[in-house]
């Protein structure tokens, strides 16, 4: 299996900051900066420096801090070097129309693990058509701290081929990615807190971690 890396959905969860913002203010910043650009195409717009400070309801004080880590974020490309002129990335236009979910609650993020530990077993025993297996589930991020309330499922998956079927199941997956997104699909779908990460191995994934599913075939 491919190593790839985190992948953040357009979620944000209400009560974390962003950038230093609550996650339904930063959406509707960005929604404001947008207006402004709307029948521009995407590599001609651009965005002053006021505009961004007015439409983030940024402080004189704080403004440039806040801007400077939307580029270090990713969110805007500074193009003048006195900052006075940024472009908009995509980054910055999938935020715009991002979800706003309430945290996860420990109790309740306990039963989804469980859960996906069973999924991941029905998977491996009836999936015949995907050439991939389930070795490993892990959980990790901030699921392994100490936090009631959480942001998002982590879970790392690691695999191995599918032994060839004594008859070989019409239609099995044969592009390169085609299992594996099969797979990221099935636990993702389970929750909107789930995100799915792939590693080659267990020795891989970020610590802390914690396996909750495992099949040595």
């Amino acid at each position: 299996m491919r190593n790839d890396a985190l992948i953040r959905t357009p979620t944000l969860v209400a009560n974390r900051l962003y950038f230093g913002m609550e996650a339904r203010r930063l959406r509707e910043a960005t929604d404001r900066v947008l207006a402004r650009v709307v029948g521009i195409p995407r590599e001609r717009a651009t965005v002053g420096l006021h505009a961004i400070v007015e439409d983030f309801r940024l402080g004189s004080a704080a403004s440039r801090a806040v801007v400077d880590e939307l580029v270090n974020g990713g969110l805007l490309d500074r193009l003048s070097p006195d900052g006075l002129e940024y472009a908009i990335t995509e980054r910055f236009r999938v935020l715009a129309h991002a979800r706003v979910i309430p945290p996860l609650q420990r109790t309740d993020a306990q039963m989804i693990v469980s859960h996906l530990a069973d999924v991941a077993s029905t998977f491996n025993r009836r999936a015949a058509s995907n050439k991939y297996e389930i070795a490993e589930l892990a959980m990790f991020g901030s699921y392994m701290s100490l936090e009631r309330e959480l942001a998002e499922l982590s879970i790392a998956v690691t695999g191995r081929r599918r032994p060839p079927a004594r008859e070989p199941a019409s239609g099995r997956a044969t592009r390169a990615t085609e299992g594996t997104d099969a797979i990221r699909t099935l636990l993702q779908q389970q929750s909107t807190y789930v995100q799915v990460s792939f590693f080659h191995h267990l020795r891989d994934v970020p610590r802390p971690f914690a396996v909750v599913f495992r099949d040595d075939g």
